[in-house]
C-alpha cells in the first residue's frame, strides 16, 4: 500500500468514526431525523416498514 492510499484511507475512516460519533450523541440527546410525527408519513416511511420494529419503538411509532 503506497503513502497516498494510505493518507486517503485514514481520511475515510476518520470521517466515518466522525459521522458515527455524530449520529450516536445526537440519538443519545433524542434528536433524530424522523423529527416525532410518524403519523404524518403517508405510510410509505421507515415508520411503516416491518424491518425497522425498534426504530418504530425508538420513535413511539404506530
Amino acid at each position: 500500500m503506497n503513502l497516498p492510499t494510505l493518507a486517503v484511507l485514514l481520511i475515510v475512516i476518520a470521517i466515518a468514526v466522525l459521522a458515527v460519533r455524530s449520529i450516536r450523541n445526537d440519538r443519545k440527546k433524542g434528536k433524530s431525523s424522523c423529527g416525532g410525527n410518524c403519523g404524518a408519513c403517508g405510510g410509505q416511511s421507515l415508520c411503516h416498514s416491518s424491518l425497522f420494529d425498534e426504530y418504530k419503538k425508538d420513535h413511539h411509532c404506530q
